[in-house]
């Protein structure tokens, strides 16, 4: 019985399949009969030609159904990947004053790997929001050490990063300076850099 089921199970069948018996049977039905004897075949259609009928019918029917399904999912994937960006590139320009100082760390540091703790709300929420990625070193998996892991800028954030987002200008002042300075994420303590 359970075999039976899988030979009527249309759904697991490609849509080529369907393609090629409505054209074949597209092709008996419409062909010149002259065409259809040059190929010896002029007889099916005079004695299977309901059969074909309706082969064809239900074929091109169900490639349109395939059809039709495929331009929704394509569609609903476009909008879906545009409110992605959409609301990507939202949450880039309203980064809170924690977020930003943990993303000034690339800047400050002129490196596009940092380790940083893993499991400092900040981090995380930002590994979450898909701004930040913990970095696979060996295949896919990563090195940590304690709780502190290699992390990196995702690509499509560093595209829509601009200075300003996250508080940096290019000439700054000594008071800017001294500003970041004293605003760095508590863990970058054990670094003692300068800007």
């Amino acid at each position: 019985m359970e075999h039976l089921k899988t030979l009527f199970d249309f759904s697991k069948l490609p849509t080529k399949f369907f393609l090629l018996f409505a054209l074949a049977s597209g092709f008996i039905l419409f062909a010149k009969p002259e065409w259809l004897s040059i190929i010896e075949i002029g007889s099916i259609k005079e004695e299977y030609g309901k059969y074909i009928g309706l082969t064809f019918v239900i074929s091109t029917g169900l490639v349109v159904i395939n059809f039709l399904i495929w331009v929704q999912k394509y569609i609903s994937n476009k909008i879906r990947v545009f409110k992605f960006k959409k609301e990507y590139s939202e949450n880039i320009k309203i980064l809170d004053p924690q977020e930003k100082a943990v993303i000034r760390e690339f800047f400050i540091r002129g490196q596009t790997s940092i380790e940083m703790p893993i499991d400092d709300p900040v981090v995380n929420g930002l590994i979450s929001k898909n701004i930040l990625k913990i970095n696979k070193q060996f295949g896919n998996s990563f090195i940590m050490s304690g709780m502190n892991a290699s992390v990196s800028l995702m690509k499509r954030a560093e595209k829509l990063l601009k200075l300003s987002d996250i508080d940096l200008n290019e000439n700054p002042s000594e008071d800017e300076i001294e500003l970041i300075k004293n605003n760095r994420p508590s863990w970058t303590d054990k670094w003692n850099m300068r800007y």
